[in-house]
C-alpha cells in the first residue's frame, strides 16, 4: 500500500490545539471536508459514530480514528500531530497522551484498501522510533516525509 496515494502533505496538521479526540477528529474532517470537497457533516458523523463504539486510541501515543464515508469512492487519509499541552481527557488505553491521530475516511462500499491502510498504520505505529521522529519533525514537509519513509519500511 502507497500512502502516497492517500495522504498529501495538505492533509497534515501540526500542533493541534486541542484537548479531546473527538474535538481533533472534528478539526481532521474540517480539513478533509475543504480537500476533498465535501460537507463536514458527511465526514465528522461517520467517524464520530465509529468513536462512540469505542475509543480509537491505540496506544503508544496514537489514535486511529476511522469512518465510510457515503458517497466516497476512495479513500482518505489525514493526520495530525497535537500540541504538547493537551489536555488530560486526550489519554490514551496505556494513560500516555494521544500525540498523534491518524483519520482514515473510506467508502461505505466496502474494499480491501481501508483495511490495507489501517493494518499498514498499525504496522506504522509498531516502529519504535516513529512517535519520537514524527514529534520532532520541524515542518510539515518533514513530518510528511518522516511519515511517508517509515510506511514505506512496515509496508
Amino acid at each position: 500500500m502507497d500512502l502516497k496515494k492517500v495522504l498529501s502533505k495538505e492533509a497534515i496538521l501540526l500542533d493541534l490545539a486541542v484537548n479531546s479526540l473527538p474535538l481533533a477528529i472534528a478539526a481532521l474532517c474540517h480539513l478533509s471536508a475543504r480537500l476533498l470537497r465535501r460537507q463536514v457533516d458527511e465526514l465528522l458523523g461517520p467517524a464520530l459514530q465509529r468513536e462512540s463504539l469505542g475509543s480509537t486510541a491505540v496506544g503508544g501515543g496514537v489514535a486511529i480514528p476511522h469512518g465510510k464515508v457515503p458517497g466516497l469512492t476512495e479513500s482518505f487519509l489525514a493526520v495530525a500531530r497535537v500540541a504538547k499541552d493537551a489536555g488530560p481527557d486526550f489519554l490514551g488505553p496505556d494513560g500516555l497522551p494521544v500525540r498523534v491521530v491518524a483519520l482514515v475516511l473510506s467508502p461505505i462500499t466496502p474494499t480491501s484498501e481501508h483495511l490495507q491502510i489501517l493494518a499498514l498504520l498499525g504496522r506504522l505505529w509498531n516502529t519504535p522510533e516513529i512517535l519520537r521522529l514524527l514529534l520532532s519533525a520541524p515542518d510539515k514537509e518533514s513530518f510528511y516525509g518522516v511519515f511517508l519513509e517509515l510506511a514505506a519500511i512496515a509496508a
